[in-house]
């Protein structure tokens, strides 16, 4: 009988110890930590994927209704003058605007590089040129929408026959009005013959990151 209770005396007992709890303990919450992380990093790659998505079909927007505006843009002899201009970030022009079935009417547009916003702005239509003029000086007033809020440049330059790129106005306007010297403010030769032939439009964005570069023709 004493050498059964001496036996059962130095058998280690049933269950876990307090150092070995602790030390589970320390491993599930490193391993928790741990798949805290990755899950966290991986709902923030998500995200940017998402918000970098949504950022990419903005601007994707906003250049198909810059060459949808292209496309409509007026010819000089319609407005006595150039319809386009170009300053440093900042892109106007007049286009026509169908309105439901009826007659067709003038639109002043700007493409606007403010700070870092990328906007587009348009005025109401327009159907006569004092209307258009009073519009021309009153821009800060159209309504706007912003494609992005985080560019940090943007390039604009018109193809001129024959010179080439510009990014001059004084060259542009010139060529206009040549071009309404040669045809005239009436003659119906010169409508479908817009001058310049094209605009090159650039943009360095942060969010997404990259350089985006688009060539439209104009009026074609």
């Amino acid at each position: 009988m004493k050498q059964d209770f001496k036996a059962q005396s130095g058998a280690r007992p049933a269950g876990f110890t307090l150092i070995e709890m602790l030390v589970a303990i320390t491993l599930l919450a490193v391993i928790a930590l741990l798949s805290w992380r990755g899950l966290d990093a991986t709902i923030r790659g998500r995200d940017d994927i998402v918000a970098s998505l949504t950022q990419t079909r903005m601007l994707g927007r906003y250049f198909s209704q810059l060459q949808y505006d292209m496309l409509n843009l007026v010819t000089p002899d319609e407005v006595s003058g150039p319809p386009l201009r170009i300053l440093p970030n900042e892109l106007v022009l007049v286009r026509h605007l169908a309105v439901g079935n009826g007659p067709t009417w003038l639109q002043v547009v700007r493409y606007q590089l403010k700070g870092r916003r990328l906007m587009r702005s348009a005025s109401q239509p327009l159907s006569t040129l004092s209307q258009l003029s009073d519009a021309l000086h009153h821009m800060d007033d159209f309504a706007s929408v912003v494609a992005n809020d985080d560019v940090r440049s943007m390039g604009l330059s018109v193809w001129v026959s024959p010179g080439g790129w510009t990014s001059n106005q004084a060259v542009v306007a010139d060529a206009y009005a040549r071009f309404l010297a040669q045809h005239g403010l009436s003659n119906i030769a010169s409508r479908g013959m817009p001058l310049p032939r094209g605009i090159r439009f650039s943009l360095r964005t942060a969010a997404p990151p990259g350089d985006f570069e688009r060539m439209i023709p104009i009026g074609q």
